[in-house]
């Protein structure tokens, strides 16, 4: 169910895909536009907003319900888990009854003015307005974070990377 609006702390972007909707891992599933933020842990300000969260989640679930292993959309960096803190921003395009499909996220810049439509790479800095939509199932209960709006506040252009770079030809 939705609750009131909330929004992050200025976070930097990574692995944006705000623009187009995507592929998620699971091809059974509608596209998605999303964008995961990288939130540092001594940050003041982003520790707050973890905290209210998981307030937000105790409000939503309770404290004695169990917890599916994915119920939070937040988890340490891989790379940095003592630094960083992931947040994941997912909505999942739809069709509307008038058969045309979602738009995704109001994106605008940091003057408030509509996005240029420019894919945002990482690195970005952005602010995002989401909704919170708790949920149940057979391995526990989470909430999801669903972008309604993205201020780009600090623009870094996404780069297409060659997945071979870094490799040397080899003669065989």
């Amino acid at each position: 169910m939705a609750r009131d609006i909330f929004r992050t702390p200025l976070a930097e972007a990574r692995w944006a895909h705000l623009i187009d909707p995507r592929h998620q891992l699971d091809r059974s599933k509608p596209k998605a536009w999303t964008c995961d933020l990288l939130l540092p842990n001594n940050n003041e300000k982003a520790q707050s907003f973890l905290l209210a969260m998981e307030d937000q989640f105790i409000a939503l679930h309770g404290s004695r319900k169990r917890r599916a292993e994915k119920g939070f959309p937040w988890k340490p960096d891989k790379e940095k888990p003592s630094e960083l803190t992931v947040v994941r921003f997912k909505v999942p395009q739809f069709q509307r009854r008038d058969g045309s499909l979602s738009e995704g996220p109001r994106i605008v810049d940091a003057k408030k003015q509509p996005w240029d439509g420019a894919a945002i790479g990482n690195g970005s800095k952005v602010i995002i307005a989401f909704d919170i939509y708790s949920w149940d199932g057979e391995n526990g209960c989470g909430m999801t974070f669903q972008p309604r709006a993205v201020q780009v506040v600090e623009f870094v252009p996404y780069e297409q990377v060659d997945p071979t770079d870094g490799f040397e030809e080899v003669d065989g």
